[in-house]
């Protein structure tokens, strides 16, 4: 086998192995209770296949996709931002007052309520930043205790006269104008977010950012090896700093497509998680943005498929999705691991016979 064709195996068997062990371990959860796969599996492939499923897996990949990109700049140098669900819910009722509040055309209140999610996030990230840098605090501790600091600066937040009010037994912010709601397009009576293009613009400049530009570069010898980044003139403390709030940065943005085109409000009940599941779309992903996008995509299809067991005869069992997505976010990071031990043993196995032909060619 060739070393490019090596390459592509070693990096299609970890995601495929995970997906068959997933849709292996659903399988026996169904039979187990008493239902039959096949028709279950059926089921989620032919309602999750309509247009409007398809339409609504990629309007709830979004925010996954944009979750993932933000921990995924964290595990670059490997930090570990655990707090985007603190950052994001933040982030989203600011964006809310400001992009409702303020006064202004339109498309300006949308680039100042973003902008204010994107301030919010980094500077709410920065505080463990600074906490791991100079305290030397775990920055998983801190992001956890920042969540429920998060919690309670919302809950105060809305019960503020002058931000929210009560409407309809519950407290939320007030009502972006339909001129500031970010537009869509309609297919097959299904309108797709137009918030799309924002989050392709985002998965590129991360690709080049990581992977093309200084700062990437900085980013990841920090992570790989501080004391060699030291040496070469990075300062990995401020490196932690500016990972962190870049990380929170991107974090604030999750929650624009539920902000701008869907709810246009935020209240009591504004979607809660994603930043949980931003961590398995960076693991499944590999921190890659095609990956990451890939995952956040079959995530969103199989809770959207998984409605169809809500309907005889496989009623009850709407759970498969949840433990398809688990199974492979597991499975993944498993997989991932053995695939790259057993790349490595195999370059350098073919290192080790290059050098020992070299040798043998040597004459005496």
């Amino acid at each position: 086998m060739s070393i490019n064709r090596k390459k592509v195996f070693y990096a299609l068997a970890a995601p495929f192995g995970a997906f068959v062990l997933a849709v292996a371990v659903a399988g026996l959860a169904l039979l187990v209770s008493g239902k039959n796969p096949f028709v279950a599996f059926k089921q989620m492939v032919i309602y999750g296949g309509t247009v409007d499923s398809l339409i609504t897996s990629i309007n709830e990949a979004l925010p996954l996709f944009v979750s993932g990109v933000a921990v995924a700049i964290g595990f670059r140098t490997n930090l570990f931002n655990i707090g985007v669900e603190g950052q994001y819910r933040l982030a989203a009722i600011v964006a809310a007052v400001v992009g409702a509040e303020l006064p202004g055309p339109g498309f300006l209140r949308i680039i100042m309520a973003m902008a204010a999610a994107v301030i919010v996030g980094a500077m709410y990230a920065s505080i463990a930043g600074l906490l791991k840098a100079y305290r030397n605090v775990n920055e998983v501790i801190a992001t956890i205790m920042l969540n429920g600091v998060m919690t309670g600066l919302v809950a105060v937040l809305l019960k503020w006269d002058l931000i929210a009010s009560i409407k309809d037994q519950q407290l939320r912010t007030s009502r972006l104008p339909k001129s500031a709601w970010f537009p869509s397009v309609t297919f097959g009576g299904s309108e797709l977010y137009l918030w799309v293009f924002v989050a392709i613009a985002i998965g590129i400049g991360y690709h080049y950012l990581i992977n093309r530009s200084r700062f990437g570069y900085e980013l990841r010898a920090s992570g790989i090896n501080p004391g060699a980044a030291l040496a070469a003139g990075v300062n990995p403390k401020r490196m932690v700093v500016k990972t962190m709030a870049l990380s929170g940065a991107v974090a604030g943005l999750v929650g624009m497509p539920l902000l701008l085109q869907r709810q246009h409000e935020f209240t009591q009940q504004f979607q809660q998680g994603l930043g949980f599941a931003g961590i398995a779309v960076a693991l499944v992903g590999r921190q890659k943005a095609a990956g990451m996008a890939a995952a956040a995509l079959l995530f969103a299809y199989l809770t959207r498929a998984s409605q169809a067991l809500t309907s005889p005869p496989t009623r009850g069992t709407k759970e498969i999705g949840t433990i398809l997505q688990g199974t492979m976010m597991l499975a993944a990071v498993v997989a991932y691991e053995v695939v790259r031990r057993r790349a490595e043993a195999n370059a350098i196995h073919e290192a080790a016979h290059r050098a020992a032909v070299q040798f043998a060619e040597v004459p005496a």
